[in-house]
């Protein structure tokens, strides 16, 4: 029986053991419990402790390569969505455009020129979308660095976290 004050040791297959559970623990993470999980062991110290931080980093490493992306990327989609607004829109107004050629006095010329209008809709949306993003770009720049010694406290502490956080996953601060 030990005292009440003497720490507990424990064994190699103890250790084992319980790399073993957490390994079988992070499985069952989501990513963001995933994330959660390396932010909380990236800050303790000692040998046990890198043991956990080693796998988490193995389990994040195998996630990243056993699943592909979910989303295409935004490139083909935005050319899908150009397609297919084209593709709907062309025969509705080469239709529009038959019908109302017939009464071509009666209609304004710009009417009978549908689908040319309906492809520049469409690349006036795009462009929309470049500019919009072009605009959001220039009014939130790209964080500048600053002097640590310019840092309230909150903001040191907040850089410690990042630093361990990146040593943790073996990049270079």
């Amino acid at each position: 029986m030990t005292a009440v004050n003497e720490p507990a040791v424990m064994t190699l297959p103890d250790l084992t053991a319980a790399l073993t559970r957490y390994r079988a623990g992070l499985k069952d993470l989501t990513d963001a419990g995933l994330q959660r999980r390396a932010a909380e062991v990236a800050a303790l110290p000692g040998w046990y402790a890198d043991e956990l931080r080693c796998l988490v980093d193995a389990e994040r490493e195998s996630r990243r390569t056993a699943t592909p992306p979910a989303t295409p990327p935004a490139r083909s989609r935005v050319l899908r969505v150009a397609a297919g607004a084209a593709v709907t829109g062309a025969p509705a107004a080469a239709l529009t455009g038959r019908a109302l050629a017939q009464y071509a006095e009666q209609v304004p010329q710009v009417l009978l020129y549908s689908p040319a209008v309906a492809v520049g809709l469409v690349a006036a949306a795009v462009g929309g979308s470049w500019v919009a993003r072009w605009v959001d770009d220039h009014r939130h720049p790209l964080a500048e660095d600053v002097d640590e010694a310019d840092l309230n406290p909150l903001g040191v502490e907040l850089l410690a976290r990042v630093r361990a956080a990146r040593q943790a996953r073996g990049e270079v601060c």
